[in-house]
């Protein structure tokens, strides 16, 4: 992996202190909360699956931690502070219904605003060689530089998460947080994908994951998180997703599988959870 996209050592904090902690959270949309009484810290360095059916919060709860909602109860800390004051040090995707494809902006330019805390224009977007590079080597680790130049609105899918991907992690974030990335993507794609997600953990970041696959989550995450409005189940994944934790989280519409002596299993997959706040 090339450095430019693991944290520098000298951006991550020399103290102990969880990179996020989540203290009894409640939060929602228009006064219904769509989250309660949620709990859970990470370490720098950790792989969080965040799994739960549609609707059960975890569009919401990584909002929350990109410090796009705030918490009506309890308390958010990334990297030690309030969410928003590690906005420049956190890279965020959301998923692709959450934006504006219609934007007339190239993939190019949708990179580069990851690198500002606020959004510019598309033409002071274009500027300075440095940061040029840093678009481009974005996107070649996403196989996506021949996307450049294209028109968001051109692009399939696929290409739109990778250029959202090739956003989120611009900038070398400690902490990345990351809404249903595989969702649409063919298993070639994923694998990369993956592979990029593990590689940015190993170098020190700690990636926030929302799936709907519980087999990734068993075989690449280091930590998963169970949610259907408050968290069911909490720990590395061969100790988090049982049989039990997911009947609760999945309300029983779960087939729990046995291959090469491992314990897997299937949930139903509606492709996308919808936006909490007009369910």
């Amino acid at each position: 992996m090339s450095s430019s996209f693991a944290p520098s050592p000298a951006a991550l904090p020399s103290s102990a202190a969880p990179a996020v902690a989540v203290e009894r959270l409640t939060t929602g949309y228009r006064g219904a909360a769509a989250i309660e009484d949620v709990s859970f810290a990470l370490p720098r360095g950790a792989f969080l699956g965040l799994l739960g059916p549609n609707g059960s919060g975890k569009s919401t709860l990584i909002k929350a931690l990109a410090g796009l909602l705030p918490a009506w109860a309890g308390s958010v800390r990334v990297l030690g502070g309030p969410p928003r004051e590690a906005r420049a040090r956190t890279g965020y995707m959301p998923q692709t219904e959450d934006v504006d494809w219609h934007f007339p902006v190239t993939a190019r330019e949708v990179v580069a605003m990851g690198l500002y805390r606020r959004s510019l224009g598309p033409g002071r977007l274009r500027r300075r060689g440095r940061e040029r590079e840093r678009v481009m080597a974005a996107l070649e680790r996403l196989s996506a530089a021949d996307l450049a130049d294209r028109q968001i609105d051109e692009l399939s899918g696929g290409q739109q998460r990778r250029v959202l991907l090739a956003r989120a992690i611009v900038k070398a974030p400690d902490v990345l947080l990351l809404d249903e990335p595989t969702a649409g993507l063919d298993p070639p794609a994923e694998r990369e994908l993956l592979d990029l997600l593990g590689e940015l953990a190993a170098g020190g970041a700690t990636v926030v994951l929302s799936t709907h696959d519980i087999t990734c989550v068993n075989e690449r995450c280091d930590c998963a998180l169970c949610l259907n409005r408050t968290v069911t189940a909490f720990g590395p994944p061969d100790e988090a997703i049982t049989e039990e934790s997911l009947g609760r989280t999945f309300a029983g519409h779960v087939l729990v599988l046995g291959r090469d002596g491992r314990r897997l299993a299937v949930a139903p997959h509606d492709s996308h959870e919808p936006p909490e706040g007009e369910r």
